[in-house]
């Protein structure tokens, strides 16, 4: 299994101190003393709130912990994937890259790994926990694994965002296109209208916005905080 849960009281040590290791000290529920661990859930809430994948892994690339992201990312197995509850490539390629990147992880480095595909491409960030020597306990955290982005903003922040501006349907539809850094030709072809309404549509979203011009408008997009929908809803109300 790799949805452990943090428990919300000290660090990892305090914890592993008080549990006799990192996956009991993981795991939510009650303290061996019998209190309650209030904040477990609480915690691991604000890490599926995150907009990448977040893997922690032991020594031996154990899955510790992943958040919703991470673990739909390893459920449909593009290029990642738990084999017997550890991380693992799905193809002996990228399986290289990865074991590669876990081993300079040992020495103490940080690394990116690219793994590429016919389904596009998935980047690593893996950085270790710690002084980079191995744990001593076989379950102690030692890395994280970031996951690259598939998309530079949730369609429900860009929803949000619309909104707050008072956007119309149609000037909602036109920031996707805008974030990406379409030409006003790609979004009227893509929006299957003329260059006169779409130009008249962005004159409005600027207008809106305080945006000078559609370059500050989509450096504004792309830094947006994410709303990420309800985990096991199509969307959020």
């Amino acid at each position: 299994m790799y949805d452990a849960q943090m428990d919300g009281h000290g660090s990892l040590d305090d914890a592993y101190a008080s549990h006799g290791s990192y996956a009991e000290a993981l795991r939510p529920g009650v303290r061996q003393d019998g209190g309650a661990r209030l904040h477990s859930g609480v915690l691991v809430s604000l890490l599926d709130e995150i907009d990448y994948g977040l893997i922690v892994i032991g020594a031996d690339a154990k899955i510790l912990h992943a958040n919703q992201l991470a673990r739909q990312e390893l459920g449909g197995e593009r290029f990642l994937r738990q084999r017997q509850g550890r991380l693992a490539a799905r193809s002996a390629r990228h399986g290289a890259k990865l074991e590669a990147a876990l081993a300079s992880i040992h020495q103490g480095q940080r690394s990116l790994v690219a793994l590429s595909g016919g389904d596009g491409e998935l980047a690593l960030s893996l950085v270790p926990l710690g002084a980079g020597a191995a744990p001593a306990a076989a379950d102690a955290p030692f890395a994280l694994v970031l996951l690259g982005k598939r998309d530079a903003c949730e369609a429900l922040t860009l929803r949000h965002y619309g909104r707050i501006h008072g956007l119309t349907g149609a000037e909602q539809a036109l920031l996707p296109a805008i974030m990406r850094g379409l030409s006003v030709e790609a979004i009227a072809q893509q929006q299957r209208v003329a260059l006169c309404t779409v130009r008249t549509q962005l004159g409005s979203i600027r207008e809106k916005t305080g945006a000078a011009s559609l370059r500050v408008l989509m450096a504004r997009l792309t830094s947006l905080p994410p709303i990420r929908p309800l985990q096991g809803l199509a969307q959020a109300h």
